[in-house]
């Protein structure tokens, strides 16, 4: 979703900025991509703020009341990207821009002579913190607010230690995946020890859901901030794609309707595997997707 960059009030300077609801820990968010992110100068809120005691002999050992001063913190990505913030936005201005009517703050991405590859992932990083906060995007050029839509990635990761074979995991996800038809596994490999496998499941209307077990090579950035015992080396992915049949633009309402029934799909198959074998689920975005929020997925109707 976009709306006009007008609506934001904070003036741009050149710089993309992030928009997220007052509270979000974008600290948080950050290490999901960038695991050394650390804040080199915190953020002082204007509760915080120390008040400030008036100067001169008038005023000696007194101080004025209410008089605080915030500041905005330094948070630092990597060797050459900074954030720059919590700055407060105006509700009215922050519902105009397509967010829920809450209190929200901006900060700014700074980027100090980084070479293309690093800005792009920096401000991919944006969009999908925006994604994973329900915030928005405001790029550098001042076109447009992006608001993107939490709902439009499906698909999730579970990293674990534990891999199971296609025989345990047919009877395990066949009640989670009721009103498909479970196709048999296909699998690779051969030899000793487990085997991958991908198990695919076809919905009339809505596509199909593919849950595959594999053992990557490559492993994302936020398993780097999680104890090595919460997750392991093994990947089950559980994917959606839609009907041929469905138009694939992002603004169908056929596609949203047919992402929104799969939704839970998704979360009750995630769900079966995670309580057989523990581990971390990670979503598309990057970010990991805790126990109740699973459960919040695989309940909704």
């Amino acid at each position: 979703m976009t709306a006009p960059a007008q609506a934001f009030p904070q003036t741009l300077d050149g710089r993309d900025l992030l928009v997220v609801p007052t509270g979000t820990d974008v600290l948080q968010l950050a290490r999901a991509w960038f695991p050394d992110a650390v804040w080199t100068r915190r953020p002082v809120s204007a509760q915080d703020a120390v008040v400030r005691p008036m100067t001169g002999a008038r005023f000696r050992g007194l101080a004025a009341a209410g008089v605080t001063v915030a500041a905005p913190g330094v948070m630092r990505l990597d060797a050459a990207v900074d954030l720059l913030g919590p700055r407060p936005v105006a509700l009215g201005s922050a519902v105009a821009t397509g967010l829920a009517a809450q209190p929200a703050d901006v900060y700014e991405l700074s980027l100090a002579a980084v070479g293309e590859a690093a800005a792009e992932t920096a401000r991919a990083w944006l969009v999908a913190a925006a994604r994973r906060a329900s915030g928005a995007v405001v790029p550098a050029d001042g076109s447009s607010v992006v608001v993107p839509d939490r709902g439009e990635l499906l698909d999730l990761t579970l990293w674990t230690a534990v891999p199971m074979s296609a025989q345990d995991a047919l009877p395990l996800l066949r009640p989670a995946l009721a009103g498909g038809r479970l196709g048999e596994p296909r699998t690779a490999g051969a030899g000793p020890g487990p085997v991958p496998f991908s198990i695919t499941a076809m919905f009339e209307f809505d596509g199909a859901l593919t849950i595959e077990l594999a053992r990557p090579t490559h492993q994302p950035a936020v398993l780097a901030s999680l104890d090595w015992r919460e997750h392991g080396p093994w990947a089950y992915r559980v994917a959606w794609s839609s009907s041929p049949d469905v138009e694939m633009d992002p603004a169908s309402p056929l596609l949203a309707i047919a992402r929104g029934r799969m939704r839970p799909v998704v979360g009750r198959a995630m769900s079966a595997l995670w309580r057989a074998v523990g581990g971390t689920v990670v979503d598309a975005g990057g970010f990991v997707v805790t126990p109740d929020e699973l459960r919040d997925q695989a309940s909704q109707r």
